[in-house]
Parts: C-alpha cells; structure tokens; sequence
C-alpha cells in the first residue's frame, strides 16, 4: 500500500515535469527565449536541423501522451455493485462479480448443461441475469431454458437476496452425449 503510493507520487511529479518541459521547450521553439546549455544541445542537436513545425508538433504530442497518463493515474475504477432487495435499509451491497460467481456455481448441478457463464447486469430496482452455456444434443431446448432461468433466478433470490428483474438464457453451442450416458457405456464395455 505505501509501495504504491509512493510510486503514483514519483509518477506524478515525472509527468509534471515532462508536462513543463514539453511546454516550455514548445514555448522556446517559436519565442527563442533563451538558448539551451550545451548538454542539452549535445541532446536535441538534431532539433536545428528539423521544421520548428515538426519539432512542435512532436513536443505536443509528448505533452498529450504526459497529460493522458496523468488523468489516469488518479482515475479510479468504480466496483460494480448491487443492492440486495431483502435488506430494508439498503446498506448492504454485493460485487456483481461474487453474484455472478455464485450463481454459475448454483448452475454446475443442473444436468445436460456444460460450462455455465454468468453476467449480472445492476439495474434500477434489482438485476438481470444473462446465463451462457453448452447444453447436449438432444436436449429438449425449451424445456432446459426455462430450468436454467428458474434456478438462476430463484438462487439469486433465495440465497442473494436480489430482486430479479429479468433472467436471460442464451444456447451457446451444443456437445456430444450425456456425461452419464458416457459413462454409462464405458462401464458396460
């Protein structure tokens, strides 16, 4: 924590200097209001013998780049959250992600069903969830969809807490035979 703060500090304080160089030197390409040293010279030497134009236009670009990374070094991202319905006072709140995660492993127990993928989507009076799977050949599709939706939704509300406004299940492919069916033969061979 304090690593990390001191190194948004030493970031700062680089491209606020770039940011003033880049200016200044912008500045002096056009005013020439002094002369650089002869370090400095040894270093930009090839700068007399580019368009002032270019030169600018290159120290502009730096100076973009310098303030863009300074904007993001004190961008903090949001934690996505969602109130849970069944608390009256509104206080408690869940990461969409833990939802998300624990809705996937209430799916794993469904039959016919491979490789759940989960999206909880906060909206204004509950959330919605968009499941993706595999189902196997076979399957009556219908009949799977509505299980699926209803054990999304009904753990989300029983267990989570949520609201469920909408619950959205999408096929995203098809597998071979039934897991037990597999095995089944195997068993038999």
């Amino acid at each position: 924590m304090i690593m990390n703060i001191f190194n948004r500090i030493i970031m700062v304080i680089f491209m606020l200097c770039l940011i003033v160089f880049t200016i200044v030197a912008i500045v002096n390409i056009f005013a020439g209001l002094f002369e650089w040293s002869t370090a400095a010279d040894r270093i930009i030497k090839y700068s007399t013998n580019l368009n002032p134009y270019i030169l600018a236009a290159i120290l502009f670009s730096v100076l973009v780049i310098a303030i863009i990374i300074l904007i993001f070094e004190f961008y903090r991202r949001k934690i996505k959250l969602a109130n849970i319905y069944t608390d009256q006072s509104g206080k408690t709140m869940i990461t969409l992600k833990t939802a998300a995660k624990q809705i996937r492993e209430s799916l794993n127990n469904i039959e016919d069903m491979t490789g759940p993928k989960v999206k909880v989507i906060p909206g204004h009076d509950g959330i919605i969830i968009n499941t993706f799977s595999k189902l196997t050949i076979g399957v009556n599709v219908t009949d799977k969809t509505k299980e699926i939706r209803d054990a999304a939704s009904n753990f989300a509300v029983s267990k989570l807490g949520f609201k469920v406004l909408q619950s959205n299940y999408t096929v995203t492919g098809f597998t071979g035979k039934k897991v037990k069916e597999a095995k089944l033969t195997k068993e038999e061979e």
